[in-house]
C-alpha cells in the first residue's frame, strides 16, 4: 500500500507564457515534485489524459488554441477531479463566476504572490507539500 510519504506530486502549469512557467517552476520546485507545461488548453487535455496520477493543475484562463476555462469545462466533463487553481490577471466578478463555473477549484491573482500560492499548495497537496 502506497503511503502518502512515497507518493509523488505532480502539478500540470498550464500558461502560453514561458516566463510564468519558469517563475512558477523556481517557486514551486521542490524535491519529489514532478511539474509539466502545457502551452495551452488543448496541450492540457493531452497531459491530463496521459497523466493518471496529477495531484494539482494551475490554469491559465488566456491562451491560444484552447482558453482555460473551456480546457477545464472539457476536464470536468471526462470526470477528472483533479484540483485546479486559475492563476490569472483577469480578477473581475465575472470571470470569477466564470473559472468556478467551469469546474475550477480557486484561483490566484498575477501578479502570483508567494504566501497565498504556498497556501493554497498545501490546502490541495494536504501533508505532501511542504
Amino acid at each position: 500500500m502506497e503511503t502518502n510519504l512515497n507518493k509523488k506530486i505532480e502539478i500540470l502549469i498550464v500558461d502560453d507564457n514561458e516566463v510564468n512557467y519558469e517563475l512558477l517552476q523556481e517557486l514551486i520546485n521542490r524535491n519529489g515534485i514532478q511539474l509539466y507545461w502545457a502551452k495551452n488548453g488543448i496541450e492540457a487535455l493531452e497531459l491530463v489524459s496521459n497523466h493518471e496520477n496529477l495531484s494539482l493543475i494551475l490554469m491559465d484562463i488566456n491562451m491560444p488554441l484552447m482558453d482555460g476555462i473551456t480546457a477545464t469545462r472539457k476536464i470536468r466533463e471526462l470526470n477528472i477531479k483533479i484540483p485546479i487553481i486559475f492563476q490569472t490577471a483577469y480578477t473581475s466578478a465575472e470571470n470569477l463566476k466564470e473559472c468556478f463555473n467551469a469546474g475550477g477549484n480557486e484561483f490566484i491573482s498575477k501578479p502570483l504572490n508567494l504566501t497565498v500560492l504556498n497556501a493554497l499548495l498545501k490546502k490541495y497537496l494536504k501533508n505532501d507539500y511542504n
